[in-house]
Order: C-alpha cells, then structure tokens, then sequence
C-alpha cells in the first residue's frame, strides 16, 4: 500500500475515534425540561434559559453534581433554578448539607424549619435559609428528594430575598414535577 493511503486510513481511524469522547446534553428551550437518567420532568415557566446541563454518570457519584441550571428574567436580576445530585447515605442530614458553604455564601440560615411535602408522588422536603453577598441578602429554597436509586436531588432556588417573582417561578416549577415509577 502506498503511504498515501495509509495517511488517509490512519486519519480516518483517529477522527473516528475523537468522536465518540463524552459529551454534554444540547442546551434546550423546551417547555418541559425531561431527564429520563433521573426519572423526572417538570414544567419550564416562559422565559426561563437553560444554561446548563449535563449527564450523571452511572453508580457512585464522587461528589455534588449538578444536573441542570436555569436562569430566570425576574425584576431583580441574579435568579436561579439548579438540580442537584448526590448519593444518599444513612447519616446525611439535608439541612446541614444544604447550610453549608455554596454560592459565594459561607455559612446559610435557615429560615424556616424543613417542610415536608409531596410532589409528583413523591415524599420530599422544603428548606429555606438566607445568606449575605455583599449588601443584599439572598434566599437559597430547596426542595430535596431522596430517590430508590440511591441519590439526593435537590432543586434549589437561589434568588434576591425581595424577589417575589422569582420565588413564586421556582415553586410552580417544582411543584409540577412529575416522578418516573
């Protein structure tokens, strides 16, 4: 063979291969956001941008992952919408997980006590806290999961404490969460 085409044989077996590295998910505006991986879908209210998004590997997870991020027009700009996975263990406390160092925030405060709750035929819990960056206060609300399949996801609400707006998104879009089996 000539070294032509083993040239052209040897670049054609390389760019097969760079093809098949991992990728992340195409960034939607649907109106529904799916996640079939994780057995959820909710409602994506008018306006919301995904920013975000990414595949969870099978099994153990090393650590905090996020699954999806949304950014929210509001009237107070800097809201946001994040899923969270973590794998689930016997001794994890979800609001002391979730008070703890995240967002540009070192220590949160919770707000009220957790609130349980059922959506989409699923048991979970709200928490709320507020935390300080620079001189305004923010509100960090989430509402957790614990999961057959092992994991913790949370849907957390970050947004301007004042931000009404932006709260009253969050909720409606995790209440309409809808669970898969």
């Amino acid at each position: 063979m000539s070294s032509r085409i083993w040239l052209l044989l040897i670049t054609l077996v390389v760019a097969t291969g760079c093809e098949s590295r991992p990728s992340a998910p195409v960034l939607s505006d649907a109106p529904v956001y799916q996640n079939d991986q994780a057995g959820f879908r909710f409602r994506v209210p008018d306006g919301w941008l995904q920013t975000a998004s990414t595949y969870l590997p099978p099994g153990e997870l090393e650590s905090e992952r996020f699954v999806v991020r949304y950014q929210m027009r509001s009237p107070e700009q800097g809201a946001n919408l994040q899923v969270l996975a973590v794998n689930d263990a016997p001794g994890l406390d979800l609001a002391e997980h979730h008070a703890g160092p995240s967002f540009r925030v070192d220590r949160w405060k919770p707000q009220a006590e957790p609130e349980a709750l059922e959506i989409g035929g699923a048991d979970g819990v709200r928490l709320v806290y507020s935390g300080r960056i620079g001189k305004r206060e923010m509100t960090k609300e989430i509402v957790a999961f614990r999961r057959d399949d092992g994991r913790v996801y949370s849907f957390v609400g970050l947004f301007w404490s004042t931000d009404e707006k932006a709260r009253q998104q969050i909720r409606r879009a995790v209440e309409s969460i809808v669970w898969r089996g």
